[in-house]
């Protein structure tokens, strides 16, 4: 069995040539940057504030994603501050939930001890 290279003296850009009996797709050469270059959601603003008043562990690593995100981003490597976002994005979200589930939590158990101690069985 012999093995063909086709398209091994042609210009970068064109298609090989392909003999008759086979089947080829023709896929364009990848460029350096396959991603966009379009802004995103810095996720640095909302790390600073769930720090601030929800979880502060989870705040803090968010906050820590979202500012080597931007660093990735200045940088040109495009597909690093993208992975870093979408982890500043989880952490930060995660901060939020168990900021939000806490406060839910507190306010319910001081509606239930107010409700307790100024109930009419209560002072019976």
């Amino acid at each position: 069995m012999t093995k063909t290279t086709f398209g091994a003296g042609e210009e970068k850009g064109t298609a090989p040539e392909v003999p008759q009996d086979h089947t080829a797709v023709y896929l364009p050469a990848a460029t350096d940057n396959q991603f966009e270059e379009s802004a995103t959601t810095c996720w640095y603003v909302f790390g600073v504030l769930s720090t601030i008043f929800c979880c502060m562990p989870c705040g803090v690593i968010g906050l820590v994603h979202a500012m080597i995100a931007k660093h990735e981003g200045e940088r040109g490597n495009y597909a690093a501050h993208r992975t870093r976002l979408s982890q500043a994005k989880c952490w930060t979200s995660w901060s939020m939930a168990i900021g939000l589930a806490l406060t839910i939590a507190f306010f319910t158990l001081m509606a239930l001890s107010w409700y307790r101690y100024n109930s009419y069985y209560y002072y019976k």
